[in-house]
């Protein structure tokens, strides 16, 4: 893991990230995320995914450029085993990026603690 921030965000399951664009980041932590947020364009790269590594867990959170809309980002997180859904907006990489490792990180399992 690849993360200055406190260590509690560094502790998050194992995952990985796909991207529209057909890029693959393994683990992706806070340097990954912003470069993966960086890349996101309006035309041919719109969107990524991070998943967990463990096919047996259901939880997913999507970042989406917002092109119709007044710029910034839509996030999208998925976890079946908590029945969460939720989305937000926001446009500023370092809130999206401690965001989505704080929504990872809480996808620990006990035995993961």
């Amino acid at each position: 893991m690849n993360d200055a921030l406190p260590p509690w965000l560094s502790l998050r399951p194992p995952c990985f990230a796909d991207t529209e664009d057909g890029e693959q980041v393994e683990d992706p932590g806070h340097v990954e995320i912003l470069s993966m947020l960086a890349n996101l364009n309006t035309s041919d790269n719109t969107f990524f995914v991070i998943y967990p590594e463990d096919e047996d867990r259901d939880w997913s959170v999507s970042v989406h450029t917002r092109p119709r809309a007044r710029g910034g980002y839509e996030i999208k997180q998925h976890d079946a085993a908590t029945g969460e859904h939720a989305t937000r907006v926001d446009a500023d990489h370092t809130t999206i990026t401690i965001h989505v490792l704080e929504w990872i990180s809480q996808r620990r399992l006990p035995s993961e603690l």
